[in-house]
């Protein structure tokens, strides 16, 4: 992939094709996945993913965003409290999947 491709491929992934992307590889990688489907009733800002992988031991939560999309104050409140507590807490963007980090953490590798 070019760099220009890449850049476009980057621009282009709406907030939904990440999700149903990271949805798929977390599947295909024993992930149990858990997501609000509509969230208008439920308090504001929790993260889009709560993840869980019995064998890694692992419990992670992920806000997704397009790559130009921003945090709300709600959802950093909740990715600080979580992180506070010990949690793996995060946000995932286009250019995450296409360098191979969401992978790499699904994967439990650094």
């Amino acid at each position: 992939m070019t760099p220009s491709t890449r850049d476009h491929a980057i621009a282009a992934m709406l907030e939904r094709d990440l999700q149903d992307t990271v949805l798929a590889l977390a599947d295909v990688h024993g992930w149990m996945a858990y997501h609000t489907h509509d969230s208008r009733r439920s308090q504001p800002g929790y993260p889009d993913l709560h993840l869980v992988h019995v064998g890694q031991r692992r419990s992670i939560f992920r806000e997704l965003k397009k790559q130009t999309g921003r945090v709300t104050p709600a959802q950093q409140e909740w990715l600080d409290a979580l992180t506070a507590v010990g949690v793996d807490a995060a946000v995932w963007r286009p250019a995450d999947l296409l360098a191979g980090t969401i992978l790499n953490d699904l994967k439990g590798q650094p």
